[in-house]
């Protein structure tokens, strides 16, 4: 079994992105086979865009980095639902503020 050298979170996107990349490489196994197949019908955010739209959230925006994954995970519609994932954020944001972000999602948003 491979050594864990470090941890990182990341969004469903890049795990599908991973799992692709290494599946041209060598064959997967049942679990990565499984893991893969979940990311493909659950990645809502374009690949080749998470990191700007992560770059967004984390330092335009000033969110924690495991609030800003679990945005792209979701990739809210609403302020509403925004609003949700957000209580757990000491910040407070505006309208406004909600609403540029949803308006940014929808740049990224995968159709």
């Amino acid at each position: 079994m491979p050594e864990v050298l470090s941890e990182k979170m990341i969004t469903i996107a890049e795990v599908k992105k991973i799992l692709e990349d290494s599946m041209k490489k060598e064959e997967l196994n049942s679990i990565q086979l499984i893991t893969l197949e979940y990311a493909r019908s659950f990645t809502k955010v374009k690949e080749d865009e998470v990191e700007e739209a992560r770059r967004f959230l984390v330092e335009e925006k000033g969110l924690p980095e495991e609030v800003a994954i679990q945005i792209l995970n979701i990739m809210p519609k609403s302020i509403e639902e925004l609003r949700t994932i957000l209580a757990i954020v000491p910040k407070t944001f505006t309208t406004e503020e909600l609403s540029e972000i949803i308006a940014e999602l929808n740049k990224h948003r995968k159709e």
